[in-house]
């Protein structure tokens, strides 16, 4: 993991705060599992740097009870039997209080499928409704429902009726054409077109065509940064005038440096606050952090802000549970999360409630380059 460890050194170096924690007493570790190599790499670097700000942060106040929060990393490389070898040395070895921040449903499911999520699981970066009704997941993300209702309910206000569905062929993107397809039948419409691109390939020649040749009015894109860059890529050069949506699991500044000038009037579902207009309370107590770090003001974005909330949420949960907390204690603390104001962003845990937060935003892709909302 090279560039995982560029990064770690690169943070400790400039976290001072970093001196006092080595005072403490014992740690509370908590693992993350996710893709700090391969096509996914640099969303899971930048959440990974938002955990990071946030555990010194709170080590730099006194940690928990005297007790320092420790982040241990592995990276996935978004491989299913990666997250299942690395979860299972972390859960082995180090005993973490909780995992956060993992990526993808599939990935998920791999590891319910070996019996190992004995453990809560904080912050998932899937808002796959197959994974809501698992007791140890506490979701942070809003359901891709949410972002399509989100999505389909601002169409409605352009007056857009013909609506084009380019997906990714993953769990993620089937779940996509059944929520799509269900708001429009009970608006009394249907898709001109639901054409689906096969995972993690970049060949989109057929599936761009058959876009263009339906004629949208707007379509909208539900795959991972790499496949959506292609297809949008793909309706650019081919003088597609609709307008273009994606989901969240797009990630927009990805997109703007893969793209460069074809990503202007790009929409993306967002599962945070808008990091750079920072109206929100919690966006502007990381961007003062960011700058105070003298970290590159880049990397201040939709998916370090993640990190740095799910951190914040687990570190509020640590001190609910009192002294030397374990896993059980944890899931009850976070549970008592009810209506918790982070800053602007409202968590809501409960007893049997799971789904922390529905915020749904949409940012816009501006000519400039920049991201507007």
């Amino acid at each position: 993991m090279p560039a995982l460890s560029r990064l770690r050194r690169v943070v400790l170096v400039a976290l001072s705060s970093c001196l006092v924690a080595g005072a403490m007493a014992k740690d509370i570790v908590v693992g993350q599992v996710a893709p700090f190599g391969g096509p996914l790499a640099v969303s899971g670097r930048d959440f990974n740097l938002g955990a990071m700000i946030a555990f010194d942060e709170i080590n730099a106040s006194g940690g928990i009870g005297g007790q320092r929060l420790r982040l241990l990393s592995r990276d996935d490389g978004y491989r299913s039997s990666e997250t299942v070898r690395h979860v299972s040395e972390l859960l082995e070895q180090h005993n973490p209080v909780a995992l956060i921040g993992m990526w993808g449903a599939e990935n998920v499911q791999a590891l319910q499928a070996k019996g190992l999520l004995q453990i809560p699981v904080v912050g998932l970066r899937s808002g796959a409704m197959t994974l809501r009704k698992d007791p140890a997941l506490f979701h942070l993300r809003a359901s891709y429902r949410d972002e399509v209702l989100r999505i389909l309910d601002q169409l409605s206000t352009m007056g857009s009726t013909r609506i084009a569905l380019l997906y990714e062929d993953d769990d993620f993107g089937r779940e996509a054409v059944v929520d799509v397809n269900a708001v429009l039948t009970r608006r009394g419409m249907h898709a001109v077109l639901v054409a689906a691109q096969a995972k993690n390939n970049l060949k989109v020649d057929a599936v761009v065509d058959s876009a263009a040749l339906a004629g949208p009015q707007a379509v909208l894109v539900v795959a991972n940064t790499p496949v959506a860059a292609a297809l949008i890529k793909g309706l650019r050069e081919r003088k597609v005038s609709a307008f273009v949506f994606a989901t969240s699991t797009v990630d927009a500044e990805q997109l703007m440096a893969q793209l460069g000038a074809q990503a202007a009037g790009v929409a993306v579902a967002q599962a945070v606050p808008n990091p750079y207009k920072a109206t929100a309370p919690i966006a502007m107590e990381f961007q003062k952090r960011i700058k105070a770090l003298g970290i590159d003001p880049a990397r201040a974005n939709f998916a370090s802000l993640e990190g740095y909330i799910v951190a914040r949420v687990v570190a509020e949960g640590l001190r609910r549970a009192g002294r030397d907390p374990g896993r059980r204690e944890l899931v009850r603390s976070l549970e008592s999360l009810h209506r918790h104001d982070l800053g602007g962003f409202l968590v809501d845990f409960g007893p049997g409630q799971r789904e922390g937060s529905r915020f749904v935003d949409l940012s816009l892709v501006g000519g400039d380059g920049r991201i507007r909302q």
